[in-house]
């Protein structure tokens, strides 16, 4: 409990305040103290006090001062202290409503912004929801951090991310094993495509490969040289021979003996005319000379020329000059596209060829000699054979060779008739050389550096997604059961409306409260300054005087939720400040059943006749209330005792004074003129027509009776007075907080007031 308030030094009006006197707090503790005179400062002590916070001391450090801020109270039996813009420690069971509890948490102006949203959420929502709630904007906060450093890497690694592909994509590539090869044969056939673009026109003209072919022996050569005839005499080969060479007939010899034979008749010589039956050389020459073996002969006579023809030179030609040409296209059609032929050598093909042709030729001979001889190939013959069928093996991968190197050829003929694809090539290349680069160690520590930041990131959120499932698990109940207790209060101020569909929400990542007006059984969003003109909402749907009920009602609710509220202190800063009057006796009995329940309970208000109904009905006074004052002692802020029932009884007879001081000789200070003339009105009035008006009835309140009093009513008295009446109350109220916000910075013209301060004494016969 705040025992007593020791000392303050230069902080708003206490320039130098030290206790005198009996100003211990007690459980119930009343300070009376006119506006201007240090409530709102010692708030913010206690408010500084309860937080922690320094900047609520220094910034209300009085102007013009030189030495430091001070402040000694005694709280619990301990010593508090604020000196040299520290505190040595703090008191957080503190609660205080005042202005700044309503401007932060609950609306300002005419507006309820975010801001009060989020700040009302944190005194719903108790200390361990306030410990939640201020752990989902940390990591909020961290998490807008990780986004803006995520930014900036992944701007970094913008720069290295091909056109056209995202980040994330670029992320996946893997690397790839030949990349260099890759790189090099795409670098190749650009380079290749590129050439060939600037050589379209050749590229067309320019021939094909040509296949070898390879020429073939007769195909019947073995047949031919394998041919007998078995109706010849065994030996009339060589007994032809014989004759003809026994009488040197050279090559005419066997043309003319089968001329010759041609003229035998009847089996008798032609030229001695005996008889040839017996004649065994005869017989040798029909043998010899018989159709067949002409036929033979002619066929194994054009045996040679068949050879020569069929693998002479002249029919190598065609294969050599396909080699040569082949050979040429080469070295052209290398400039665009990959061509290999085999390595193949024409004079190894004449070789081979030629020692085939000599072994053949020389069998040929020999069955010449011999036509009806058999003639089997030697083994010469065969290998020579073997070579040139090894040949053709050769002949035929090469002419494999040249239909894929034709292929490629035609390609390049297709490719240089067509539109150009050398952009596509391009972008191919710069695609294999960024894969290249993602692995480079710069471009790969980049990408390593996004992904552990953009992890970090989902931590934090998976983080801020638990801590928030906790925090909605702390609020499922706590929200509900709060709005049933500002209705209950709303109720009580006799409110035409209540609140409705109270809920937190997660407005910009961060968590806070949420409700809705209900009017007629209407309900309406709250709206702010963004509201379109015209919409109901809090703005237009409340008076004054409901928002400040509205706000009442909320900081009472706080109160009946705290389940520690008998360890707190509870401070109230003119809590009926814009109430209507007929709330006061309402506001008094709340703060009374407070006090049994709090701690300590401090009331500081500038209406005597409202502390002194909180002191009249408060039970056990002598030991549980005391009554204090703030005062003007020159330019210093004192509290001292104050005697609350003198204070009401001379109310009227003091506010007489100040008004006569004021309009004789223009004493006192204008303002606490102006806010005397209401209170003077309403004593005269109540002394005038004691039980026509209430306790809590205002000016307004009164005039308002006089004017609709009936003829039997004693006010009818009044009523020549009503308009004058009427006059000077619309003239005192805007200096009066309850119908002025701004009465304290109200312009105030003295010569103005010295007009109304004179109708008002006039109405009592007092100039």
């Amino acid at each position: 409990m705040l025992e007593k308030i020791l000392q303050i030094k230069n902080i708003g009006r206490f320039r130098d305040y030290a206790a005198s006197g009996d100003v211990t707090f007690r459980k119930l503790t009343l300070v009376y103290a006119e506006n201007g005179r240090g409530k709102t400062t010692l708030c913010a002590i206690l408010r500084s006090l309860q937080s922690g916070q320094p900047e609520f001391i220094s910034e209300r450090k009085t102007l013009g001062a030189s030495d430091a801020t001070f402040v000694h109270l005694r709280l619990n039996n301990a010593n508090y202290q604020f000196t040299n813009g520290a505190r040595t420690v703090t008191h957080p069971d503190i609660l205080i409503f005042d202005s700044l509890f309503v401007n932060e948490n609950v609306y300002s102006g005419d507006y309820v912004e975010h801001e009060h949203k989020k700040n009302l959420y944190r005194v719903i929502v108790g200390t361990e929801g306030v410990r939640l709630a201020r752990g989902i904007e940390d990591l909020d906060r961290q998490i807008r951090d990780a986004n803006a450093d995520l930014r900036t890497k992944r701007d970094a690694l913008s720069r290295h991310v091909p056109t056209g592909l995202t980040v994330e994509a670029y992320l996946e590539w893997q690397p790839v094993a030949d990349i260099e090869e890759q790189i090099r044969r795409k670098t190749e056939e650009l380079d290749a495509r590129q050439r060939a673009a600037a050589k379209a026109n050749e590229i067309q003209a320019k021939a094909l490969f040509v296949k070898v072919q390879l020429p073939s022996m007769p195909s019947d050569f073995a047949t031919v040289l394998a041919k007998q005839l078995t109706d010849i005499v065994a030996d009339a080969e060589a007994k032809v021979r014989q004759q003809i060479a026994q009488h040197q007939m050279g090559p005419e010899g066997e043309p003319w003996l089968s001329q010759g034979l041609g003229y035998v008749k009847d089996d008798r010589c032609p030229f001695c005319g005996q008889g040839m039956q017996a004649n065994e050389l005869i017989a040798a020459y029909r043998s010899h000379f018989s159709a067949a073996y002409k036929d033979l002969k002619q066929e194994v006579a054009r045996l040679t020329q068949r050879v020569n023809n069929a693998i002479g030179e002249a029919a190598l030609g065609t294969a050599g000059q396909a080699i040569a040409g082949n050979a040429a296209l080469v070295e052209f059609w290398r400039q665009f596209t990959a061509v290999d032929l085999p390595d193949i050598s024409f004079p190894n093909i004449q070789q081979k060829y030629a020692t085939l042709r000599e072994k053949c030729l020389a069998l040929a001979r020999r069955k010449q000699d011999s036509p009806t001889e058999a003639i089997t190939p030697d083994a010469e013959f065969s290998v020579a054979l073997a070579e040139v069928e090894a040949l053709v093996q050769c002949v035929a991968s090469y002419n494999a060779a040249v239909d894929t190197a034709n292929a490629r050829v035609n390609e390049q003929k297709a490719a240089a008739s067509s539109p150009s694809d050398l952009p596509a090539l391009m972008n191919e290349l710069a695609q294999l050389q960024a894969r290249k680069k993602r692995f480079e160690k710069e471009v790969d520590a980049a990408c390593q550096t996004y992904k552990d930041a953009l992890g970090a990131k989902t931590g934090l959120e998976q983080r801020k997604e638990t801590v928030r499932r906790r925090l909605d698990e702390h609020c499922h109940n706590i929200l509900r059961t709060y709005e049933q207790s500002i209705n209950e209060y709303l109720d009580q101020f006799n409110a035409g409306f209540r609140i409705t569909n109270t809920r937190h929400r997660y407005t910009g990542g961060t968590p806070s409260s949420d409700y809705q007006i209900e009017i007629n059984s209407t309900a309406l969003d709250l709206g702010d300054a963004r509201t379109p003109a015209g919409t109901p909402c809090f703005k237009t749907a409340l008076s004054s005087g409901d928002r400040s009920a509205l706000a009442f009602a909320f900081f009472l609710a706080v109160l009946k939720q705290d389940t520690d509220i008998g360890r707190k202190i509870v401070v109230f800063d003119d809590p009926f400040t814009s109430l209507d009057r007929f709330r006061r006796t309402c506001t008094q009995q709340l703060i009374q059943r407070l006090s049994n329940t709090a701690e300590q309970v401090i009331v500081l208000s500038h209406d005597p006749l409202f502390l002194k109904l909180i002191a009249d009905e408060c039970p056990s006074a002598a030991a549980n209330v005391k009554t204090l004052q703030m005062s003007k002692a020159g330019d210093n802020t004192v509290i001292g005792e104050w005697d609350v029932q003198a204070e009401a009884q001379s109310s009227y007879m003091k506010d007489f004074s100040t008004l006569l001081g004021f309009y004789r000789e223009r004493t006192g200070d204008p303002r606490a003129v102006a806010r005397t003339i209401r209170p003077f009105l309403e004593g005269m009035l109540r002394a005038h027509f004691p039980g026509h008006f209430q306790a809590n009835e205002w000016l307004g309140d009164m005039v308002g009776k006089i004017r609709n009093a009936d003829t039997t009513s004693g006010l009818q008295h009044a009523k020549a007075d009503v308009d004058e009446l009427d006059a000077i109350n619309s003239y005192s109220k805007k200096y009066h907080h309850q119908q002025n916000a701004n009465a304290d910075t109200e312009p105030i013209n003295e010569d103005e007031l010295h007009g109304y301060v004179k109708r008002t004494l006039r109405l009592v016969g007092g100039c």
